[in-house]
């Protein structure tokens, strides 16, 4: 077959054809229909990370506390810090726990419905090994149960963990942690309906050579009654505030300061200074009967009687000064 050669005229007239978008370039594709499949809502998955400011403030707190607690248990310091927030499914978070692990079941009272404390088994025999005495940096993870012994060792982590949840929740929800039961296989740990969605809050805790997770699982509908608190700005702003608040109290009421009562003073030559002996006298400006000027870091603020307490000298606060009193001593003494 001759193969046909386009003129340069023929050749113009295609690309200004192209150009003016009189030639369409490639056929109308056709689309078929296809097949509608319906989407299976039991089979989906739903895993979103999320901002709740109450519980980062439970968080912050449990942080600073069980980096103590803990670091005491293992005897040696520990980095901790929290993990992101996220919601997903009940059956998708306990799918994702291995066997075995230390689960422990429960309630937080008065909160309605039951939650999880999730201990990586890592930990777990960490733990068990530093309560008998061990001081191994690798700890090696058996895929067997607990002893009646292990659970009892790990329950006193626990116990640990829980009294200072009641703590970190006290400023935003008073609760009680009750202790329902333990577990290490996440299959018999099914408190909550599959298809339940669940807020998990976690830390992660490394030492030299090892990390582990805990983890906690609180089902939506058990937080759902205090979304206000949990999720308000203005509430996070408080809480912190107030933490900060009392930890500044606790540091200030904590402090010692320089307490000391002036007997009297007077006004003697260079003289009769350097002539002192031994038994001489030295009048002071105070009558026996009067009180004397108690100071508190070099200030004036309260007034007292002399007096003997259990062969010590002692003062009896009298009267404490007035703002006005305070400036009238300081202005006697200079």
């Amino acid at each position: 077959m001759e193969e046909k050669i386009l003129s340069q005229e023929e050749i113009d007239a295609l690309l200004a054809g192209l150009a003016e978008g009189k030639i369409e370039t490639e056929p109308e594709k056709k689309v078929d229909a296809g097949e509608v499949k319906p989407f299976d809502f039991r089979n989906y998955t739903i895993s979103a990370r999320l901002r709740i400011p109450g519980l980062e403030v439970i968080s912050e707190q449990l942080i600073r506390s069980l980096r103590m607690h803990i670091s005491t248990i293992l005897r040696e310091a520990i980095d901790i810090h929290s993990l992101p927030l996220y919601m997903e499914r009940f059956k998708d978070f306990l799918n994702r726990i291995p066997v075995p692990t230390s689960i422990h079941i429960f309630k937080l009272e008065p909160l309605k419905g039951q939650s999880l404390l999730v201990i990586d088994s890592t930990l777990a025999f960490l733990f068990i090994e530093r309560f008998l005495g061990g001081e191994r940096k690798h700890v090696k993870v058996e895929g067997r149960e607990f002893t009646s012994i292990e659970q009892k060792l790990i329950k006193k982590v626990v116990n640990i963990i829980f009294n200072e949840l009641e703590k970190a929740w006290r400023n935003i929800i008073p609760v009680k942690a009750k202790y329902i039961r333990g577990e290490v296989n996440p299959q018999f740990a099914r408190v909550l309906m599959p298809e339940e969605t669940v807020i998990v809050t976690g830390y992660n805790i490394e030492l030299e050579a090892i990390s582990g997770k805990i983890l906690f699982c609180y089902s939506l509908n058990t937080l759902q009654p205090f979304k206000e608190k949990l999720y308000s700005p203005y509430q996070f702003e408080e809480y912190v505030d107030l933490t900060w608040k009392k930890s500044l109290e606790r540091y200030v009421l904590s402090s010692e300061i320089d307490l000391s009562a002036i007997l009297g003073k007077t006004i003697i030559t260079l003289e009769d200074l350097l002539n002192l002996e031994e038994g001489d006298v030295i009048v002071l400006d105070k009558k026996i009967e009067e009180p004397v000027e108690i100071y508190v870091e070099g200030v004036p603020k309260i007034l007292g009687k002399l007096g003997v307490f259990k062969n010590r000298m002692a003062v009896q606060v009298q009267k404490f000064l007035t703002l006005e009193e305070e400036e009238n001593i300081k202005k006697e003494g200079s």
